[in-house]
């Protein structure tokens, strides 16, 4: 038992999330950002780039536009692979299955993994981002 307790553990360390946000709004009403931020995020179409660290949602960057928020997410991810492949890795949404499946076709191609897995996010995550938020879950080879 105390194998797979360390096993689960070392998984969990080396595990990556990034999310591409789409919208503003649920940042905003979830309070983790204010009124001003959200409008004039929202008027400079301001998609922001999150990651999941020790469960807490923290901001990673802020790009104009949804399609450079995912590019630079998949920059992201090449980055922190270091040089490294992929293990496993799924692609996450928010009620855009159809934006998932594209993303998941880019991250078999870029990162010449398969199968990429496809799910959404937990109802927690879904709340704060919103819908279209997509997002990247992977985990480097040791």
């Amino acid at each position: 038992l105390d194998a797979v307790v360390a096993a689960a553990e070392e998984m969990r360390d080396r595990m990556q999330v990034l999310f591409a946000v789409d919208t503003l709004e649920y940042l905003h009403r979830g309070g983790r950002i204010g009124g001003a931020k959200r409008l004039l995020g929202t008027a400079l179409n301001i998609k922001p780039l999150l990651y999941l660290e020790e469960g807490l949602i923290e901001p990673l960057a802020q790009v104009r536009t949804k399609r450079k928020a995912v590019a630079q997410m998949l920059e992201v991810a090449e980055e922190r692979l270091d040089g490294k492949r992929m293990a496993q890795v799924a692609v996450l949404d928010v009620d855009s299955p159809e934006e998932g499946d594209a993303i998941a076709e880019w991250v078999e191609e870029r990162f010449g993994i398969s199968p990429v897995y496809r799910t959404t996010v937990s109802p927690a995550i879904g709340t704060h981002a919103g819908p279209g938020t997509v997002g990247l879950c992977f985990c480097p080879e040791c």
